[in-house]
């Protein structure tokens, strides 16, 4: 019952804070860099055709665009990683069973002796006498 109350706290793994820091870091950097290029580019404006000669807009925000194509972007990887996350999950179940699989053959090997598995082996040359 006092073991635990005795027992010191393991310190946290520095490798992972100092690793959380970084990404962090690189994130806030990411938003500055992105949110200036935003603003130095808020007056500007393209004319974008989606489509030869058949869907044209005509002075759209440089701003909108970029929003655009990082909403697209996001959708088509979140896809692609749906994808990629049923696969490792099949993955992950076909191991399983093959773990269990291999688990119950263990187990029952264990039970079986020494004396057994020599019997056997000395039954199965005896029985096959014309080869």
């Amino acid at each position: 019952m006092w073991g635990a109350w005795i027992r010191p706290k393991t310190a946290p793994n520095l490798e992972v804070n100092a690793v959380w820091v970084v990404r962090m870091l690189l994130t806030l950097v990411l938003v500055v860099i992105v949110t200036g290029f935003a603003m130095l580019n808020s007056a500007e404006r393209a004319t974008v055709t989606l489509w030869p000669r058949t869907m044209v807009f005509f002075d759209v925000p440089l701003v909108l665009l970029l929003f655009e194509a990082f909403v697209i972007g996001a959708v088509v990887w979140f896809i692609v990683s749906i994808f990629h996350e049923v696969g490792l999950r099949r993955q992950i179940r076909k191991l399983k069973r093959e773990n269990s699989d291999l688990n119950q053959e263990i187990a029952g090997l264990h039970s079986i002796s020494l004396q057994e598995i020599e019997g056997e082996t000395g039954q199965d040359d005896i029985s096959t006498p014309g080869i």
